[in-house]
């Protein structure tokens, strides 16, 4: 098990450049082995699909030391969808080209400014920079076309993400 501390990432660090491509990152996917998230997650607004990208989602995290909200948000335990903001338990290691990182951005700066309240689409821009480089470096610190699962818990200075990393296993689409 790994344990990773949030700190402030420069997109530049988690990013390195394909002869080919020109641009490579490691992101994070959602994977959907059977339906035990739809079930865990009915009462928080329903998982992620599967192959949806999905952020590390810290931000949403509720103040652990005091508790979760009504109903249980399970933040604890699970990655956000950027588009949906659904919730997922498991997420594989996989490369995400240029358009889709800045879908991933634009989709979280539009939710940071609407759903959120921030200040101004700057701020909103700024904030989805940060989460999207935060899972980028997370990310690029595993091997490709690994499982990783996340448990946060309280800690002195916040809240704690610690990562446990499964290999990936030839289970329905999901090839090995």
């Amino acid at each position: 098990m790994r344990q990773f501390e949030r700190t402030n990432v420069s997109p530049l660090n988690s990013r390195s450049w394909n002869a080919d491509t020109g641009f490579e990152v490691k992101f994070l996917k959602a994977v959907r082995l059977d339906d035990s998230d739809d079930r865990i997650l009915a009462e928080s607004g329903g998982a992620a699909r599967d192959g949806e990208w999905v952020v590390s989602g810290g931000y949403a995290a509720c103040d652990l030391a005091q508790g979760h909200r009504a109903p249980r948000c399970r933040c604890d335990t699970t990655f956000v969808a950027a588009g949906t903001r659904r919730r997922c338990t498991l997420a594989e290691v996989a490369d995400i080209d240029e358009p889709a990182y800045e879908q991933v951005k634009q989709a979280l700066a539009r939710h940071f400014l609407e759903d959120l309240g921030a200040p101004t689409p700057e701020a909103a821009r700024a904030a989805a920079e940060d989460e999207c480089a935060y899972t980028a470096d997370l990310a690029g610190g595993f091997p490709g076309d690994v499982w990783i699962t996340v448990q946060r818990e309280p800690t002195e200075d916040g809240v704690g993400e610690r990562y446990s990393v499964f290999k990936r296993l030839m289970i329905g689409s999901h090839k090995l």
